[in-house]
């Protein structure tokens, strides 16, 4: 699945169709970025944690859709969790592996939510829902008996929608916790919409990204503040990113994203690369998804073993090194090839990654991850 980079966070460029098709074989964790969440993501780090923790991130804004163009990589489909839910149980209607459990909303909404989707569909796809007490999330003995309710309903599919970053932050710490749920789905208000509890905007307004302006109108009080000021200083961080100013947390990166996702972000695999090695793992499930790689010839050992086992602990000790050797180490670039660029640079004052990808030995993307992981 293709990748598109948003500040600290990497978007996966997929339709609906693509997504439920992956769902239904892998399962995973489902979360669905918008303007407000990547601005709040930049300061919180337990938010940001789930997000690298979650196995799909979709566009939940057009305005991010619209961004992506500027950014020269153009997202297909904004899917927002108001739209995933009610594709996600249409698509599943005849699937009797699916059972959903909700999780959200004001006391019996949720239940009423349950018995409109069931007769929509003709069938008991909700099992159960339940409606959380406000600020459960830090009762432990509740959370503790959410998580026996959804146990004993035997459901396969969380449908969490107590708004971000609540929802995003308790999938991530308590999914490990529910071993019969193979899809967690981060839903937002997308429990009161099924209930008809709250009016979701036209769609006219949505396809053109107006869709907070129609929020803001409905619920003025609690959403100006989010909307009018908070949602601003994304416009500049998008800036920032646009001219290659703006800088990441490889750290949280390298501790909490697969292997293969690091090195998509580094420009060093395509998403069919991965497809492809994982396709393998499937298929030889001794073998590790690294050895995959060199096995296929994607990357050198050294180039694996660097990301696998150096950048963790470089990462760990605060250590940094100079340009050339971060790529020396990770079997990018040869002695001489650095030697030269050294003396190239002495001779003509450029800089030195400027130098490495005019000569064509490491591509533009590959080399701003490296800026951003020496300068981190």
């Amino acid at each position: 699945m293709d990748i598109v980079d948003f500040l600290n966070v990497s978007i996966h460029n997929t339709t609906t169709q693509e997504l439920l098709e992956d769902l239904n074989l892998n399962g995973g964790v489902v979360v669905t970025p918008n303007v407000d969440h990547l601005v709040k993501i930049q300061s919180d780090r337990e938010f940001l944690r789930a997000y690298y923790t979650s196995d799909y991130r979709v566009c939940d804004s057009k305005i991010l859709q619209y961004i992506s163009f500027l950014l020269g990589n153009p997202i297909k489909e904004k899917i927002s969790g108001a739209d995933l839910f009610p594709a996600f149980y249409d698509y599943n209607k005849d699937n009797e592996d699916v059972k959903i459990f909700l999780l959200g909303a004001k006391e019996g909404v949720a239940e009423t939510a349950k018995h409109k989707i069931n007769r929509k569909i003709g069938r008991e796809i909700v099992v159960n829902a339940y409606s959380p007490s406000f600020g459960f999330e830090k009762n432990e003995r509740e959370c503790q008996e959410i998580i026996e309710r959804i146990n004993q309903s035997e459901a396969t599919v969380l449908a969490v929608g107590v708004g971000a970053p609540k929802q995003e932050k308790w999938i991530a710490k308590y999914k490990n916790q529910l071993p019969k749920i193979k899809v967690f789905l981060a839903i937002g208000a997308s429990i009161d919409f099924e209930a008809g509890n709250v009016r979701r905007s036209p769609k006219i307004l949505g396809d053109m990204g107006l869709e907070w302006l129609y929020r803001l109108s409905t619920e003025p009080n609690r959403l100006w503040k989010r909307y009018l000021v908070d949602s601003l200083p994304l416009f500049w961080l998008v800036g920032q990113q646009r001219v290659n100013q703006y800088k990441f947390s490889p750290h949280l990166q390298t501790k909490y994203l697969p292997l293969g996702e690091i090195l998509q972000q580094a420009g060093l695999l395509s998403s069919g690369n991965i497809r492809q090695a994982l396709k393998i793992q499937k298929q030889y499930q001794d073998y590790r998804f690294g050895e995959i790689l060199i096995e296929q010839g994607y990357l050198p050992s050294e180039t694996i073993n660097f990301f696998v086992n150096d950048l963790p602990e470089l990462m760990q000790s605060n250590h940094r090194l100079r340009l050339g050797d971060y790529f020396n180490n990770a079997g990018l670039l040869l002695p001489e090839q650095i030697s030269e660029a050294l003396k190239q640079q002495y001779l003509t004052q450029r800089k030195f990654g400027e130098i490495i990808t005019q000569r064509g030995w490491v591509n533009p993307g590959t080399l701003n991850w490296f800026v951003n992981l020496q300068n981190a």
